[in-house]
This record gives structure tokens, C-alpha cells and sequence, in this order.
């Protein structure tokens, strides 16, 4: 949904309460996942951060929690 300048004010401020509401939505699904899920997801960003952004010092450690 992209805010559109020729729409009345009101329907963009529809527009964004409508993705607020959403937002907040989609954090009360996130709290109540089961907490292996939450740590499946927190190893998964882990490993997407590391690609993104290696460690940058010589003696900065970056690693992925291993979980068996």
C-alpha cells in the first residue's frame, strides 16, 4: 500500500491505520509463538546476519548458536 498525494488525507490516514494495525498484529502473533520457535527464528537471523555483515575486527567474534 503506497500513500498516493492525489487521495483525500483521510483515505491516507486509512491507509496507515491500516498498517498499524497490522503491525500490531502480526507482534501479538510473534509473542505468543512457543519458545523454540522464537530461538529457531533468533538462529535463522543469526545466520542471515553474518552474511550480511561479517565481523569487521580482527578479534570480534560472530557466531551462530548451534542447538541440538
Amino acid at each position: 500500500m503506497a500513500i498516493d498525494s492525489s487521495r483525500p488525507k483521510e483515505k491516507n490516514e486509512d491507509i496507515v491505520g491500516a498498517i498499524f494495525r497490522q503491525k500490531e498484529e502480526f507482534h501479538r502473533r510473534q509473542a505468543r509463538l512457543p519458545i523454540e520457535e522464537k530461538i529457531r527464528i533468533l538462529i535463522e537471523l543469526q545466520k542471515i546476519a553474518i552474511t550480511i555483515r561479517p565481523g569487521q575486527q580482527p578479534n570480534e567474534r560472530r557466531q551462530v548458536w548451534r542447538i541440538n
